[in-house]
C-alpha cells in the first residue's frame, strides 16, 4: 500500500491547477485511492485549513477563480475530506513536534544559503509529519507531495547532513532524538518537476502519460 502526504500546495493543485501536467500527476496518484484502493492519501489536519484559504485568494483576492469554479473546488475538496473519501486528514502529535526541534536547526542553515528563504511553521510540520510516517513505514512507500522547492530542498538536506553536524547546528537536551536516524524523511516529489518515472503505479494501474 502505497502513502502520500499532500502538503498545502499540492492539494490546491488538485482542486485547482495551474499546470496541466501537475493535474495529471495528481489525478493519477487519487486514482490509485479512488479506482484502485491500493494508496492512502493524507492531508495534515492543518493544512485543510490552508487549502480553504488558498482557494479563497484565487476568487476573492487574485480573480483567477471565476464564482462557479470556486464553488465547485470547494464542494469536491469538502467531499474528498468528509469521513476521509479521498484524503485522511492526519492530525499532529507530539512526535511531530519532537521531529520539528531536528528539522529547525537544517531548515535554518539552508535558509541561510539560498537568501534566507525561510519555510512557515507549518511547513516544518509537514516535513516532521513526513518524517513519522517514514519510520513507522518501509520509507520506499511514503512520498511526500509538494508544490514548494523550499520543502523538497530541507527533505533533501536532512539527507545529505551527518548525524554528527545536524548535533552540532542543535542546543542538545530531553528533545533529542534517540540513537540511530528516527527523523530521516521520505521520497519527495517535487510536483512541478516530476516525470513518470518519479510517480510508483499500482497493479492494473496504465502508466502516467504526460
Amino acid at each position: 500500500m502505497l502513502t502520500y502526504l499532500f502538503d498545502a500546495s499540492a492539494a490546491v493543485e488538485l482542486y485547482a491547477p495551474r499546470n496541466e501536467r501537475t493535474r495529471k500527476t495528481l489525478e493519477f496518484i487519487a486514482e490509485q485511492r479512488r479506482t484502485y484502493r491500493k494508496a492512502v492519501l493524507l492531508i495534515p489536519n492543518f493544512c485543510i485549513v490552508e487549502v480553504f484559504n488558498a482557494l479563497a485568494k484565487k476568487f476573492f483576492a487574485e480573480h483567477s477563480l471565476a464564482k462557479d469554479d470556486y464553488v465547485k473546488c470547494l464542494k469536491r475538496f469538502r467531499q474528498d475530506i468528509h469521513w476521509g473519501k479521498t484524503l485522511y486528514a492526519y492530525e499532529l502529535s507530539r512526535y511531530h513536534v519532537l521531529a520539528a526541534d531536528e528539522i529547525i536547526p537544517i531548515e535554518h542553515s539552508v535558509a541561510v544559503e539560498h537568501e534566507r528563504d525561510h519555510l512557515s511553521t507549518f511547513d516544518i510540520l509537514v516535513i516532521a509529519m513526513a518524517c513519522e510516517l517514514a519510520f513507522l513505514r518501509p520509507t520506499e512507500d511514503i512520498y511526500l507531495l509538494t508544490c514548494d522547492r523550499r520543502i523538497r530542498r530541507v527533505c533533501d538536506q536532512l539527507v545529505k547532513t551527518e548525524r554528527k553536524l545536524l548535533h552540532s547546528l542543535k542546543v542538545p537536551g530531553i528533545l533529542d532524538e534517540p540513537e540511530g536516524t528516527r527523523w530521516l524523511p521520505p521520497k519527495v516529489i517535487y510536483l512541478p518537476h516530476a516525470s513518470p518515472r518519479d510517480i510508483p503505479r499500482v497493479e492494473m494501474q496504465p502508466p502516467l502519460n504526460l
